[in-house]
């Protein structure tokens, strides 16, 4: 099979591996797309923070935002899944430890993450095993390009449980990426007055044609004014900035990945405020709510894909990722040719809405 590996620095290749056979528990699925992310592009340029702390070394094959359908089971694994379209978290954990064994694998410390952390492959291939319990089914009104989306998206709604969101409360999305404007729409669809504050233009307008509230940075009145603050960039502007708009008795999520230790961090201020921060990590146990939240029509991720490029276009994939250019912020690649990657809800009417 053709699976897309990393051999270096800016070096990406199709290379020829062997079918994986999927072992007791295991289903083999035939991976139809893949998304990428920020996390691909720092390994494909080399700057990753797993790269520089020695968590993972070239070369390795990407991937860990998929969707594809199963064509074969293991031993012991219930074959009514096979034909069944399917995608799947990236956490394999080690099943023995006390955290492993009361349910939070989050937290194993000899978990991988495939693509990302540790030895395993990723799922950027023609073909991948997974264990049974890591996948969730794809319903039909699903499309494939929103399926390959419940990886990132769903650690959106981790934040929300973990932020207890209602509708009394006021809530600041900082960054209209990926995780951003996910976690916008389901604030909104919480009932929670909702603003997304990015400083770049067509991220603004995606949020606006979404039915979201955005603006390009905060203002001196909405210094100390949110209940919930929810930082999905990273970067250290709005690191900055999360501390600065939290209001009193309020909580921020911090799930977006700083790649670096962020300056100037106030600190104080979280403790003068009693505020509650939350470090948010995956959003394993959270993929069914993901999915009633997509087939409501509350969380619309087809519009978050600007391009599908085919499997022989890695490197224009990773310019247009790594580019300025993007109308939307989500990049996938067709692994399989006859796979309808196509986002079905991306388009919207004149007022915001989706389009029937």
């Amino acid at each position: 099979m053709k699976s897309i590996q990393l051999t270096g620095p800016r070096a990406v290749s199709l290379a020829e591996t062997d079918v994986p056979e999927p072992g007791p528990g295991e289903a083999l699925a035939r991976v139809a797309v893949l998304g990428l992310c920020g996390t691909d592009l720092g390994f494909f340029d080399g700057s990753s923070n797993y790269l520089r702390d020695g968590l993972k070394s070239y070369p390795f094959v990407i991937g860990h935002e998929w969707l594809g359908t199963v064509v074969r089971v293991g031993p012991g694994t219930d074959p009514a899944i096979v034909g069944q379209r399917v995608s799947g978290h990236n956490f394999r954990a080690c099943g023995r430890c006390s955290h492993c064994i009361e349910g939070r694998i989050r937290y194993c410390p000899d978990r991988s993450e495939i693509g990302v952390l540790g030895p395993r492959p990723g799922a950027g291939s023609e073909f991948l095993t997974a264990p049974v319990g890591t996948l969730t089914l794809i319903p039909d009104g699903l499309s494939d390009a929103a399926g390959a989306l419940l990886e990132p998206t769903a650690a959106a709604v981790h934040a929300m449980v973990r932020l207890a969101v209602t509708r009394k409360d006021r809530v600041a999305v900082l960054g209209a990426g990926t995780l951003g404007l996910a976690a916008a729409q389901i604030a909104t669809a919480l009932g929670a007055a909702t603003v997304v504050f990015d400083p770049q233009p067509a991220a603004r307008e995606l949020a606006d044609r979404l039915g979201l509230r955005s603006s390009a940075v905060p203002a001196g009145a909405d210094e100390a004014s949110y209940d919930v603050v929810i930082e999905a960039s990273g970067s250290t502007a709005a690191v900055r900035s999360a501390v600065a708009l939290i209001a009193p008795g309020g909580r921020v999520a911090q799930l977006g990945t700083p790649h670096r230790t962020t300056d100037g961090f106030d600190a104080a201020t979280l403790v003068i405020r009693d505020v509650t921060l939350h470090g948010v990590l995956s959003g394993v146990g959270h993929w069914d709510r993901l999915v009633d939240l997509v087939q409501s029509g509350a969380v619309n991720l087809d519009a978050l894909v600007d391009r599908v490029f085919p499997l022989d276009e890695l490197d224009a994939a990773f310019a247009h990722l790594a580019s300025g250019n993007r109308v939307r912020p989500k990049v996938l690649v067709r692994i399989a040719p006859d796979s309808c990657v196509e986002p079905t809800r991306g388009d919207f009417g004149a007022e915001g809405t989706e389009r029937s």
